[in-house]
């Protein structure tokens, strides 16, 4: 029997905020409020899920890697594309590089995430990544503006030398936004990653598909910088719209912490949405 291979971010790992009216709200991880789950029972099929609240692009081609790895008969692959103001931080121990380390290094079974239980599905196999291992931690950051960060600065086109000189005197999170994610630099870098996507689907000879759940994550219309994505079938269509058009919903409304989509949302993208997307692989 194959499985499909589903891969995101919070919105594809059950996750909301509960007790949102209360002082102190608190986080549930693997809810019945994803895709993923309500696919497997519609198609009756084994799926492998491999997803982390706040995961970033850049973590999905070692996903990807671990799961070829450990499983050989996926027979699809779904990627949520996700939001790019996240990246990646790290600290080694013992001020290494970390040469040879493995693809799987910080995945481990859902269930060992945080200690909380949840309901198990039988078609459904979990996997997440921890943030500490005994050498490393890693973890993903949002580097999007706060209030001191929000207004661009700039600097003299004219005087560039000295211009992009001053940015080492800025903050962080003010850097890697104006100086990176709204760049050309953060179109390579998605490139780059989807391009090792492909690779990797191509040599285990499976089509995959990539989608964003909501018109803020940013989906470029070029994706080939590095080549030809021979094995992807994309969609110019995200959820959002594709549920809007078909249905006048705007999922935007049906939150249950106001991020993260109610059931009824996940299930319309299960039964419509990602058979949607397997019907362009005919096309």
């Amino acid at each position: 029997m194959s499985r499909s291979l589903f891969i995101g971010d919070s919105h594809s790992s059950g996750y909301s905020m509960q007790d949102m009216d209360k002082p102190e709200p608190w986080p549930k991880h693997w809810g019945q409020a994803n895709y993923a789950e309500f696919y497997s029972t519609i198609n009756n099929k084994e799926i492998v899920l491999y997803a982390q609240p706040n995961g970033c692009n850049k973590k999905y081609p070692l996903w990807l890697k671990s799961m070829f790895d450990k499983y050989d008969d996926i027979d699809e692959v779904f990627i949520q594309s996700t939001y790019w103001g996240r990246d990646l931080l790290a600290a080694s121990k013992n001020l290494d590089i970390g040469d040879g380390i493995k693809s799987n290094h910080f995945m481990v079974p859902a269930e060992k995430y945080d200690g909380i239980p949840f309901e198990k599905s039988k078609l459904i196999t979990r996997w997440t990544d921890h943030q500490v291992t005994d050498d490393y931690v890693e973890k993903c950051v949002r580097t999007a503006p706060d209030s001191k960060h929000l207004e661009y600065k700039g600097f003299d086109f004219d005087e560039l030398e000295n211009g992009m000189d001053i940015t080492t005197a800025k903050p962080y999170a003010y850097v890697k936004l104006w100086h990176e994610h709204i760049t050309h630099l953060q179109y390579r870098d998605y490139c780059s990653f989807l391009f090792i996507i492909d690779t990797l689907c191509k040599t285990y000879g499976v089509k995959w598909h990539l989608w964003n759940i909501n018109e803020r994550v940013v989906m470029p219309k070029q994706l080939d910088l590095y080549g030809t994505l021979e094995n992807c079938i994309r969609t110019d269509v995200s959820a959002e719209t594709f549920i809007k058009n078909k249905h006048n919903i705007s999922i935007a409304d049906k939150t249950s912490d106001g991020e993260h989509y109610e059931t009824s949302v996940h299930d319309l993208i299960a039964k419509e949405f990602i058979p949607y997307l397997k019907e362009l692989d005919k096309t």
